[in-house]
């Protein structure tokens, strides 16, 4: 396998199918010594998540793999669904909160294996036998695992994360949803546990699209909206799409689905339900009415997953219930997300820079710039929320880049509008690195 860090580059043009192997055919064979699937030889669990589990494997020329193996009927889910159910339709008028293990794993298989960018989990090959309870997802070996980003102390958790840390991982994953983004592919579950750091350590990929959502790009659409309105002049036939819309349908965006903690207020929307907690200096208010979803709920989460790395802990938590009640928990973080302002800490990072407070008067300070990047990508009004590329664009992610208008233009999954070819992405790649600061 090439190391990662030949391949950090911007590389807009998909994997063509045929380099992602379906295979229906599932056979055990079993030994006192080992197991092994099709030519996978399981090594030993590495990960596990609500719809399965992920295994360490090699295969039958010695290379290691991750496989990600997935129940067709989940059974908490089930019993989680038969809890909720009630529930569900007071506060959420009937929109279901989980999707189904199955909805999940065809999603997960369908935008993976149209997916090729270096700060994206690559898929190799599908194993889907019918008869089979399981499907296998054959992925590549992100071996360091994902990024930890705390230390408990006591009742307390400290950021794990130095500055310059927090700031080479921010890239990484600004890089890889401006692609997911550029291909009309909303994540909605971006979080520190779903960006897993190559076994170099050398960059981070974002992983798990079980609740991700599909929407043909405007550059697909006859129309040239931004948004994601489901508006009949604006489908996309199922022919034109590389990815098949009908596993997407946008009734789907309105769900609550993902991690509590990390959802946008626009996703929560208990505006009507709550009274409001008034911020000293009310910056992030809500919108007066519901907005439409769009990616921007991703940016929201990447402002939560931003502030984890900072400070050791997420902005929004359950406050402490007698009734211990899972209900009254997430009503608890849904609140705080919509009506709350988050505090900031006396120090931020590992090592303890000194923050200046939530607002921030000291503009010399790094730290200034940061919460400040921090409040405009925590705006309860997406409207107001600021975009990716403005992100990418901030003076504190192109810190320390040589050449930083060059570093926009060679990792923009745009790339004039035509794929690239091989030569280019190698060259690419190279004077890419060249541009980064320092080892990474």
């Amino acid at each position: 396998m090439q190391a990662a860090v030949m391949e950090v580059s911007s590389e807009p043009s998909p994997i063509p199918y045929q380099h992602v192997t379906i295979t229906s055919e599932l056979i055990h064979t079993r030994t006192d010594d080992f197991h092994k699937i099709n030519q996978y030889t399981k090594l030993g669990r590495i990960g596990k998540g609500k719809h399965g589990q992920v295994f360490l494997c090699r295969d039958d020329d010695g290379q290691e793999w991750a496989m990600k193996r997935i129940k067709r009927v989940n059974q908490q889910e089930k019993k989680m669904k038969s809890l909720k159910r009630n529930y569900q339709k007071e506060v959420e008028r009937g929109n279901p909160v989980m999707d189904s293990a199955m909805n999940s794993i065809r999603k997960e298989i369908e935008i993976l294996k149209y997916c090729r960018h270096p700060n994206v989990v690559r898929l190799l090959e599908v194993i889907d036998d019918a008869e089979d309870n399981k499907v296998y997802l054959i992925q590549e070996n992100l071996a360091a695992g994902p990024v930890e980003w705390k230390v408990d102390i006591g009742e307390e958790s400290k950021p794990l994360l130095t500055l310059a840390q927090t700031l080479r991982i921010m890239r990484d994953v600004i890089l890889g949803l401006e692609y997911l983004h550029h291909e009309g592919i909303i994540h909605r579950d971006l979080k520190p546990y779903n960006v897993i750091y190559t076994a170099d350590r050398r960059s981070v990929k974002l992983i798990d699209f079980g609740v991700a959502h599909y929407v043909p790009p405007s550059s697909l659409l006859p129309s040239s909206s931004s948004t994601f309105r489901s508006k009949g002049k604006e489908r996309v036939k199922a022919e034109e799409s590389p990815i098949d819309t009908a596993l997407f349908p946008a009734a789907d965006l309105m769900k609550r689905i993902g991690t509590p903690s990390f959802l946008a207020p626009e996703i929560v929307w208990f505006y009507d339900d709550i009274p409001s907690t008034t911020p000293t200096q009310p910056i992030s208010s809500g919108p007066p009415a519901r907005p439409p979803i769009t990616n921007a709920i991703d940016t929201w989460s990447l402002g939560i997953t931003f502030y984890c790395l900072l400070f050791g802990r997420v902005p929004f938590e359950a406050q402490p219930d007698q009734s211990n009640s899972i209900y009254s928990s997430e009503y608890s973080v849904y609140s705080q997300i919509c009506k709350a302002d988050w505090k900031v800490d006396e120090f931020m990072g590992a090592e303890c820079v000194r923050t200046g407070g939530r607002f921030p008067q000291d503009s010399t300070r790094e730290s200034t710039a940061i919460i400040h990047l921090l409040d405009q990508m925590l705006q309860k009004d997406p409207a107001r929320r600021i975009t990716l590329s403005d992100i990418k664009a901030h003076p504190w992610i192109l810190k320390d880049i040589n050449n930083p208008q060059e570093w926009i233009q060679l990792t923009s999954p745009s790339g004039g509008g035509k794929p690239p070819s091989a030569s280019w992405v190698k060259n690419a790649s190279m004077k890419f690195l060249k541009l980064m600061p320092g080892p990474r």
